[in-house]
């Protein structure tokens, strides 16, 4: 970490850099996991089945008319010191992304959707808005010479759009660093997001530079090429913010966890899913059967990829890696097959040394039993002439096939719209589910239904060893998005229906 320097001015911003300083490499890596996370969960529903139109769904926005209102400009510039105000801006971000996020920044940009297209009228009204903030702070001279200077782009835009942000959602002026007033203007973290999201928009589709990293050209240095809006300095200012934002009680939205109920659904409606050979299928055929987004076999694969996730407590892109020789069949002493997962990495785990996953069957839960899962998807891939090497959850080829690549992976990018039109055969909302939510739900289950101790927890999923950062399973259990277990009047209720049987004991009490 960088030593803290000397800000006499900047008393606010201070404190912020002192708190970044005090948080734990931990916590920084599952702080930009779920700025990722909400990043891609913005994927575009109209892409998903025709099926989700059939849903009645909740809308709501929280654009109110005062965000949206162009805010009132002096007629008379003010003065500003932009090297001040660059360095307010890094002591807000500094300490928030190590190497190794960076290093995550660079191999997940090209992997991301770009955030999810707000209404068109939304996303010109937050662009003028940017474009008159750059004149106010005489950043350039008129508001259009923004969009005059594509394409080439000041290397300082990314900043720019960081400052911008941080003067409607941040708890400090800009100008002076110093706590805001009681009467001003704040908007939420969601908000700082859609402005985020509008600028990324705006980049990628308007000026047609696509999702690709913020980066310099190497050969033309002091030129910069791709999305200013998916800069590392940006991401750095967005995580700082939403960390902010949480400590000051404001409730910031994360993926819904996958609970038991929902994975029984999925394996029933895909279990049951008419066996066909691998073929094209016609346009009309699609319209009048939107299920047929994908075929049995591939929801084979899907429901072993949802298991692997959530009961080895997986981050999306780590389930998605798992190859055929980290996969093991065995049994152990008493006779009992069982699968173990011999991972060469992790995140938290660059250079092996991850203790293996073992899997064991569960008879009187087949939708939650991996023994089952993983044979069945082994067995299919014999059926289908596929050799068991390479990756184990390979790119679906049209709608009931997988490729025969075994370097052909599949992308988050498809799990995750494969994920969500599958939600949607069992006519469940998908917009609250993102990749995250096999993790978090792992961690209930864990948990809540088979009530494993904290302690076992964080050890099966490799937190025990430096486990400072205690709010990262508590993060995962408790969320305001996830669907309730027990209605309000049901607390102590004595008449209260009880729960499935333990199978250990065979008691329906609510205990654990």
């Amino acid at each position: 970490m960088p030593a803290l320097f000397s800000l006499p001015a900047l008393a606010g911003a201070a404190t912020y850099l002192a708190e970044a300083q005090s948080v734990s490499l931990d916590a920084v890596g599952d702080d930009h996991e779920e700025e990722l996370e909400s990043f891609q969960s913005a994927i575009e529903v109209e892409r998903l089945q025709p099926g989700f139109n059939d849903l009645q769904l909740e809308t709501q926005t929280d654009l109110s008319a005062s965000q949206l209102r162009l805010p009132e400009l002096s007629s008379k510039r003010q003065k500003c010191d932009h090297n001040e105000l660059f360095e307010n801006l890094k002591v807000a971000s500094q300490g928030v992304v190590c190497v190794q996020t960076r290093q995550e920044y660079q191999r997940s940009a090209s992997q991301r959707l770009f955030s999810v297209r707000l209404l068109t009228t939304v996303d010109a009204r937050l662009w003028q808005q940017f474009t008159e903030f750059c004149a106010e702070l005489q950043f350039v001279d008129d508001p259009e010479d923004i969009d005059k200077s594509f394409p080439n782009f000041p290397k300082e835009l990314p900043t720019w759009i960081a400052v911008w942000i941080m003067n409607r959602c941040d708890e400090i002026d800009i100008r002076t660093g110093t706590a805001k007033g009681p009467k001003a203007d704040r908007v939420t973290y969601n908000m700082g997001q859609k402005m985020r999201a509008a600028m990324t928009h705006k980049f990628a589709r308007d000026f047609g530079l696509g999702t690709q990293l913020w980066t310099e050209n190497p050969l033309l240095p002091g030129k910069f090429h791709g999305n200013p809006s998916l800069s590392v300095a940006v991401s750095q200012y967005m995580i700082s913010l939403r960390r902010r934002k949480v400590r000051a009680g404001e409730t910031v939205t994360s993926a819904r966890a996958i609970d038991e109920p929902t994975m029984r659904a999925l394996w029933e409606f895909n279990t049951n899913f008419e066996q066909s050979e691998a073929g094209p299928v016609s346009k009309k055929r699609k319209q009048e059967h939107p299920e047929q987004w994908a075929g049995y076999n591939v929801r084979v694969m899907l429901h072993a990829l949802y298991l692997t996730s959530l009961l080895c407590l997986l981050r999306y892109d780590e389930a998605l890696r798992v190859m055929w020789s980290d996969v093991h069949f065995d049994k152990n002493r008493d006779g009992i097959f069982r699968v173990r997962l011999l991972l060469p990495f992790r995140k938290t785990h660059q250079h092996g040394g991850i203790a293996p996953f073992v899997l064991y069957p569960e008879p009187n839960k087949p939708w939650m039993c991996p023994i089952r899962a993983f044979a069945k998807w082994s067995d299919t891939c014999k059926q289908l002439g596929i050799p068991r090497s390479g990756y184990v959850f390979r790119k679906k080829i049209g709608n009931n096939m997988v490729s025969a690549n075994p370097a052909d992976a599949m992308s988050s990018e498809g799990f995750l719209e494969c994920f969500r039109n599958n939600l949607l055969d069992v006519k469940i909302d998908p917009r609250p589910y993102g990749t995250h939510s096999f993790r978090r739900g792992g961690c209930q289950y864990l948990a809540m239904v088979l009530r494993w101790p904290f302690r076992n927890i964080c050890s099966w999923g490799g937190w025990a060893p430096n486990f400072d950062n205690p709010g990262t399973l508590f993060k995962y259990l408790l969320s305001w998005t996830d669907t309730p277990l027990v209605e309000r009047e049901d607390y102590f209720n004595p008449n209260r229906a009880g729960t499935d049987p333990c199978n250990a004991c065979g008691r329906t009490c609510h205990c654990g």
